[in-house]
């Protein structure tokens, strides 16, 4: 949760508009917050390793945004966090979350495969 909401305040425009991912200006992002969430993620990582579906999507959904560093987002890494996940996951909104990252990574015709 500390991952999602440390890109709060770049997430929405002075007006109430959305600003996608691509537009937001990444100096706003709680650069704390992000460190705190990825610690988060890694004690959870040490507590048990089961891969169940819950665990999966707990572990990965957070890990999501992380992949996006200051300056450019790492598709690829966010393309191999989705082939993570158990096939019990890939339900209709996550495969086309997969399909937008990989025509991010690979381009528009990789993404509709």
């Amino acid at each position: 949760m500390e991952i999602q909401a440390s890109r709060s305040h770049a997430r929405i425009g002075p007006s109430g508009e959305p600003i996608l991912l691509l537009e937001q200006n990444r100096a706003l992002w709680d650069q704390l917050l992000i460190r705190r969430g990825l610690a988060a993620l890694e004690r959870a990582g040490k507590i048990g390793n089961s891969r169940g579906r819950m665990h999966s999507k707990l572990r990965l959904q957070p890990a999501m945004p992380a992949a996006a560093p200051r300056r450019k987002t790492d598709w690829a890494r966010i393309v191999a966090l989705y082939g993570e996940l158990p096939s019990s996951c890939h339900l209709q909104l996550w495969s086309m979350n997969r399909a937008v990252a990989v025509a991010m990574a690979s381009g528009p015709a990789a993404g509709s495969s």
